[in-house]
């Protein structure tokens, strides 16, 4: 499998497509007809346009707009769209919950006299529903703001209302698909701080506004400062609000990828030096996507192809980090110890960028047992309670400020076997023998659909989607696809909490063992490629 990766990954290294045109579609409603007026959304909407505009963003603006303009705008914008294209969704107004489904409020709605929940789900758009649209028109990248929870617009006084008292419901966002909601589940996303705040824009939006405009700063990184500092702000008004986000992009993504702003050419300046000016953010934005590409695959063939390509910028940071990792693959591959694999891993380059340290820190703390979840760069609350467990069971020594730290990587990359021991389950005595030799007819099972992260040797990681069903004979089929265009299917044999069978695609084929976690909402896995990975259930 991995040969197979390698060779069909140098092949798309030069021909890496990129984006050819990035539109927006920005709407804000305030002017409800029948609902709570807002007082900060056309103002959000306004602003956020005028910088994305200012970035190279073709606009559609839509202000207090009922259903049928609503509809229009978003015909517009599908239609400019192309293969290949960038899109960006931003939504200021009301929103609600209704089954599991958000839907985004015109400012005609209309208030019903009862819980009538298919009048609302008519006479509004489901967020689903428009984020689909988009991806059928082929867009490459699609990330959504939607700034829609700011409180339940069809609460009655009884206490009886349609859809949550607050926030947004969880939502699968399609591939290629990048969305944030300006709060959490169950959470009210402030309008204003009180009524002595001038600020024109809500406590979302006038944090977001500054970092679309920021160089070279990635999604992932933008909303991880975004969410701390709305919850910060929030929390002086002892309010709770910490935005939420749904990732399903494949690779990085940037509203500004230059890193600094290039000096105008002079009078002097040769046309060469003019031509390789205006080339580079092209070369920028391509090096970045092939970089992260060969680092995932980790192998000297994959490094080396990337250095070649870029060798004309070979003081760039990653050629220069890619030139290191090719050195020590090249060192360890002479190596005859029986553990050289694993003293390649030691001796492997810390990285200097932040995010990209935090990423290697969770896949290590995913190979030792300690499941920090999907490997994305980002310290979440599941991250934190995985390294608290490493220090707690390893011993080391370590303090919990230290997540990311180049210290707390080198530890983990020293720690062996599997060191965060799984909780053990209380299994009644005369329960134990049975439970030993069949699977359980009940509880949690490895069916539905997972997210999941993957190691392997020498840096060969990944993550990916799978969906298992329950088959026939009652045993369990998968299908599964990584960012790394691996496609594949497996088939399970369930005993108890183990799961044990066979994992295929085109190039390889291993026998695996699942562990399911008590719960039912993870798993940890070992295959016979020495590959080990990590699941978290999508809800």
């Amino acid at each position: 499998m991995v040969r197979l990766l390698v060779l069909i990954i140098v092949a798309l290294l030069p021909s890496l497509a990129i984006a050819k045109d990035r539109y927006a579609l920005v709407i804000g409603n305030d002017a409800y007809l029948e609902v709570s007026v807002l007082e900060k959304a056309v103002a959000d909407a306004e602003a956020v346009e005028a910088e994305l505009t200012a970035l190279g963003f073709e606009t559609i603006l839509a202000l207090n707009v009922g259903r049928r303009d609503l509809n229009v705008a978003i015909a517009d914008f599908t239609q400019k769209l192309s293969p290949g294209d960038t899109a960006v969704v931003f939504f200021a107004g009301h929103g609600v919950e209704i089954d599991g489904e958000n839907y985004l409020l015109p400012t005609d709605i209309i208030a019903p006299s009862d819980v009538q929940k298919g009048l609302i789900s008519s006479e509004s758009v489901a967020l689903s529903s428009l984020l689909e649209r988009v991806r059928r028109t082929g867009a490459r990248t699609t990330v959504a703001f939607i700034d829609a929870c700011r409180d339940n617009p069809f609460a009655t006084k009884a206490g009886r209302s349609i859809g949550s008292a607050r926030g947004l419901a969880r939502i699968a966002a399609p591939e290629g698909t990048f969305i944030v909601y300006s709060a959490g589940a169950g959470q009210q996303a402030l309008d204003k701080l009180d009524d002595e705040d001038t600020n024109a824009n809500s406590v979302f939006t006038r944090n977001l506004l500054p970092k679309l405009s920021q160089p070279g700063l990635e999604i992932r990184d933008l909303v991880s400062q975004l969410r701390l500092e709305v919850r910060d702000l929030a929390r002086t008004r002892n309010h709770a609000q910490f935005p939420a986000y749904y990732d399903e992009l494949l690779g990085n993504f940037y509203f500004n990828a230059s890193s600094s702003v290039a000096p105008a050419p002079t009078q002097n300046s040769s046309l060469t030096e003019q031509t390789a000016a205006a080339q580079q953010p092209e070369i920028t934005s391509s090096i970045r996507d092939d970089f992260e590409i060969a680092r995932q695959v980790g192998t000297a063939v994959a490094l080396r192809s990337f250095v070649a390509k870029y060798q004309s910028a070979s003081d760039d940071f990653r050629v220069v980090l890619a030139e290191e990792m090719l050195a020590e693959l090249t060192t360890a591959d002479t190596e005859t110890e029986p553990n050289s694999e694993r003293t390649a891993t030691k001796t492997a380059a810390v990285p200097s960028d932040a995010r990209e340290r935090v990423r290697q820190t969770q896949i290590e703390l995913n190979r030792v047992g300690c499941r920090a979840g999907v490997a994305d760069g980002i310290i979440g609350r599941r991250t934190r309670n995985a390294f608290a467990n490493f220090i707690s069971q390893n011993g080391s020594g370590l303090a919990a400020a230290e997540l990311g730290s180049p210290a707390a990587l080198e530890m983990l990359r020293e720690a062996s076997g599997t060191v965060c021991q799984p909780a053990p389950q209380a299994v009644a005595p005369s329960q134990t023998a049975q439970q030993a030799t069949q699977p359980q007819s009940s509880g949690p099972t490895l069916a539905g659909r997972w997210r999941f992260s993957y190691n392997c040797a020498i840096l060969v990681s990944g993550i990916g989607t799978s969906t298992i069903t329950k088959s026939a004979d009652g045993n369990y089929v998968s299908s599964y696809k990584d960012a790394n265009g691996n496609v594949g299917s497996a088939s399970y044999r369930r005993n108890g909490w183990t799961y044990t069978g066979t994992t295929r695609n085109a190039a390889a084929r291993a026998s695996e063992t699942v562990y399911l976690s008590a719960d039912g909402n993870s798993y940890s896995a070992t295959n016979s490629l020495g590959c080990k990975s990590t699941g978290e259930r999508l809800r």
